[in-house]
């Protein structure tokens, strides 16, 4: 026996020594190296991807099984950009626990990890194939054991192409202690997270004990101590701490939380803000219930106004199907210089975290408001809401109420889906007086420096991307709202989103005099249309648009104020715009301008808005045409304009306030222009404009009576002489013409016409609307064929063109008239009229021929009797004399 087993430990131990041998050798002679290119060659053919093995490969085989891979990176699929590398991977098994189906691992050391994951349009990944079952692998489990994991310097990126948002995680170090399944371990690990929707840039540190078993579904963290800081959305500087023990069986309904504290801080533009939330104790058996009380308050400092809050739930009791509490109680507070809102509310609270369902049967409060700019310098009310909440039905139903002075509104909300919320609502009151709410100070207030300066920034398209999710309907019917001065009554509004499109249809409302009627919907929500089409059946703009600081307007032309010519026109808002719709309004006043039947239809589209048709009735007459803004750099505008039948009388008054013109008839526009501000887009003015009147008058000048009048004085008129406008006098005429090439804010004429009963007009010139001045030659005729009106007074200066120059301003124009041209002019007729057969030639010579030879037939002297040369100087001299005396005689002197 002995020899048997001696014989048998010689030949275990030969066959050891042999394996030994055949081991050592095997270890001798094999490199792993050798088979790389087998192993890149497996990869692309079943996952075509491109391995790359940059270093050689390093195997240990006793008494663990261990690699170091060194620099390894994978392509996507088929294609050669990087989907992930590892700058360097180490790992070791023991060998002996693997026959065991037992995987235990020594240490895995990761360093310089990246990969970059994709989502496409149509949901599938960048990595879907790698995650297909091998039908030749085994489906058997094998238990793994590691006795610690290190990993540093690493990163993750991911990139959604359905948003076109980008996640990333960088700089990221872990570190563990022994890691298995349904096993507590350590674990440390630091990292920098970003993203763009929201904007997020952050540092985040965390550790703590973790425990995952899977199979019983328990999972614990003990002395967790989370830090968050950074920016994220619009909140900078942020401070997030989260600690606490959490205990959980999720499938047993079992919790047990201890000590849970998460404490925020940030900064939001000009407010500082801060939230902390406890709750020291909560435990979660299947029979029983109970809690200390947990406690949220939230707070926001500003200058001039502070805000905080604070929410308690008191002790909790009885069993997970009837869970309930004391009560919730609250307080909010709001403080600013000259004004304090305070509240207090409390509700019953009751549970079922079986079936997770929540209720608050009433929760009733008060608000107080002390505010000297309230009619009676405070104000009170009270209001009630009630809440059920199924979480697993997902599903909310709630009611409310609110009665503050005179304000009484109540509604109701209910929510169908979490994920993508289905809300019903509605909202109705009899009155909303925000006058007694709000006071004189929203109304008042002027926006600070800091405020000021952002709202001079170029406005961002505003994303509406969030109502992709929301399914919404519901109604709003308030009777009044009063605000300042504004006064709604009969709202009502239907409200509908179904994902596509928001709509609100009907919208009626009326505005004081005003009743509005339409419709108004949002589509493309991340970068929005607006459509509308609305009918209002009359509008005073202009009682809405005054200044605030300003005297009431008074019902005259001179209300109206003049715009500062140098003060900017921001567009910008306009680039933002995507707009189509369509606004009718019965009667319409704006700047002062009355107009009827105003149709505009408008069509905007990333800075460039196009009204067309923009027509209406005015002034007897009507208007149509189009215009058009593009607002993408410097303001461009472009109008075209057809006017017909207008009375431009009543038109210049009620725009210019000045009425230096009357008549009905034409005006057609085609103008365009540029510039950042009132002036500049004066000066920038270029086109055409042809005007067409009948029976109408230029006021400020009677020429036939100023003829009149200066007829009597013409021996003592030497020059020209000014004339002051005075609208009490004018000029009628039947016809008018005249048509006008702008540049660069002239407006030049040359071939204006007017027709007169005793002259015809003609005239050339220039209007400065830059500097509104007047530079115009006009050059009357007198015709004076008709009796009465003057004519048969005028019918010596029948013939006759007396230059008129017109200067001045728009609002004083002044007028000179050229008298000495007048006075020559009457003479020459007067001349030729009275002087007749060879006086009367040799009259008309003196004034336009031979003055020589004219002299001398007067003097009843022959061109070829001559004295000596000695007399005829003294001759010559004697005709002059003679000359003069009978031209005197001749103008009756």
């Amino acid at each position: 026996m002995n020899k048997i087993l001696k014989y048998s430990l010689f030949g275990l131990g030969g066959i050891v020594l042999v394996l030994v041998i055949i081991v050592a050798v095997f270890v001798a002679t094999f490199n792993p190296n050798d088979y790389k290119p087998m192993i890149v060659q497996l990869v692309k053919d079943k996952k075509q991807r491109t391995l790359d093995i940059d270093g050689d490969i390093k195997l240990a085989f006793w008494p663990k099984l261990g690699a170091d891979l060194g620099r390894i990176s994978l392509s996507e699929h088929n294609g050669d950009k990087e989907f992930a590398a590892v700058e360097g991977l180490k790992v070791s098994v023991a060998l002996i626990p693997l026959l065991r189906k037992k995987l235990v691992v020594d240490a895995v050391y990761v360093d310089g990890a990246r990969a970059n994951i994709v989502r496409y349009q149509d949901g599938s990944t960048n990595f879907d194939d790698l995650l297909s079952e091998d039908k030749e692998e085994s489906s058997q489990e094998i238990a793994f054991d590691i006795s610690s994991i290190n990993v540093s310097n690493s990163a993750v990126s991911f990139h959604d192409e359905a948003t076109d948002n980008t996640y990333a995680i960088e700089k990221f170090n872990l570190k563990t202690g022994r890691v298995a399944l349904a096993t507590p371990f350590d674990l440390a690990s630091n990292f920098e997270v970003s993203a763009s929707a929201p904007k997020v840039e952050a540092r985040v540190k965390l550790q703590g004990n973790f425990m995952a078993d899977l199979e019983s579904q328990h999972f614990a963290i003990q002395k967790l101590d989370t830090v968050v800081k950074g920016n994220i959305a619009d909140v900078q500087e942020v401070d997030i701490r989260l600690t606490g023990d959490v205990d959980a069986r999720p499938e047993h309904m079992e919790f047990l939380v201890n000590g849970l504290k998460l404490a925020f801080a940030g900064q939001l533009a000009d407010a500082k803000l801060a939230a902390d939330f406890a709750a020291p104790r909560l435990v979660v058996r299947q029979d029983e219930v109970s809690g200390d009380k947990a406690e949220l308050t939230f707070s926001q400092q500003k200058t001039d106004q502070s805000i905080k809050a604070q929410l308690v739930l008191a002790d909790i009791k009885g069993s997970p199907r009837e869970l309930q509490s004391s009560g919730i109680n609250g307080e909010f507070s709001l403080k600013q210089a000259d004004r304090s809102v305070e509240s207090k509310f409390s509700s019953p609270f009751k549970g079922n975290l079986e079936d997770l369902v929540f209720e608050l049967p009433k929760l009733a409060g008060r608000i107080d408001i002390k505010d000297k700019a309230l009619p009676k310098g405070a104000a009170q009310g009270e209001f009630a809401f009630k809440l059920l909440a199924d979480v697993k039905q997902e599903k909310v139903d709630s009611d409310f109420s609110l009665d503050v002075e005179d304000t009484k509104l109540k509604g109701d909300v209910a929510v169908a889906g979490f994920a993508k919320p289905d809300i019903r609502f509605s909202l109705n009151g009899d009155k909303l007086d925000l006058n007694k709410l709000l006071g004189n100070n929203v109304a008042n207030a002027k926006p600070t420096q800091k405020a000021a300066s952002k709202s001079a920034a170029e406005p961002s398209a505003p994303d509406l991307s969030a109502l992709k999710d929301l399914l919404l309907q519901g109604n709003v019917n308030i009777g009044s709202i009063v605000y300042e001065k504004f006064r709604l009554t009969g709202l009502k509004l239907g409200i509908k989103a179904d994902g596509k499109t928001l709509d609100v249809s009907p919208f009626k409302v009326k505005l004081d005099e005003t009743t509005i009627n339409g419709k108004f919907g949002i589509s493309r929500f991340e970068r929005p249309i607006y459509h509308f089409d609305v009918d209002i059946d009359k509008l005073d703009a202009d009682r809405y648009i005054t200044d605030s600081d300003a005297q009431p307007a008074k019902p005259a032309p001179a209300a109206v104020s003049k715009p500062q010519e140098g003060a900017p026109i921001d567009l910008s808002a306009l680039r933002q715009l995507n707009a189509d719709g369509e606004l009718r309004i019965g009667s319409l006043k704006v700047a002062n301008v009355n107009s009827t039947n105003v149709r505009i239809k408008l069509k905007a589209d990333s800075g460039v808005a196009e009204l067309a048709p923009f027509s209406a009735n005015l002034y007897e007459g009507s208007m149509n045409g189009a215009l058009t803004v593009d607002a993408r750099s410097t303001p461009n505008i472009a109008i075209k304009q057809d006017m017909k039948s207008i009375a431009i009388g009543p038109l210049l008054t009620d725009v210019i306030n000045n009425d230096m013109l009357n008549g009905k008839g034409s005006l057609n526009l085609d103008l365009t222009t540029s510039g950042d501000s009132v002036n500049s887009l004066k000066q920038g003015l270029n086109g055409k404009a042809v005007l067409n009147l009948k029976d109408g008058a230029v006021k400020g000048i009677d020429i036939a009576g100023t003829l009149r009048g200066a007829k009597d004085k013409l021996d003592v008129l030497k020059g020209n002489t000014s004339v002051a406008g005075d609208k009490r006098k004018q000029t009628d005429f039947s016809e008018m013409s005249a048509s006008f090439n702008i540049k660069n804010g002239v407006a030049h004429n040359d071939d204006l016409y007017m027709k007169a009963p005793l002259f015809r007009i003609a005239g050339s010139g220039s209007i400065d609307i830059v500097n509104e001045t007047l530079d115009y030659l006009a050059k009357p005729t007198v015709v004076a064929s008709l009796k009465g009106q003057g004519g048969a007074s005028l019918q010596e200066l029948n013939g006759l063109t007396i230059p008129v120059k017109v200067t001045g301003t728009f609002t004083e124009p002044a007028f000179a008239i050229d008298f000495a041209g007048l006075a020559a002019a009457v003479a020459k007729n007067r001349l030729l009229e009275g002087a007749g057969g060879a006086k009367g030639e040799a009259v008309k010579n003196l004034l336009e021929g031979n003055r020589e030879e004219a002299v001398k037939s007067l003097l009843n002297q022959k061109s070829g009797n001559r004295k000596d040369e000695a007399g005829s100087e003294a001759s010559a001299a004697s005709s002059e004399d003679k000359v003069k005396q009978k031209l005197q005689n001749l103008f009756g002197r």
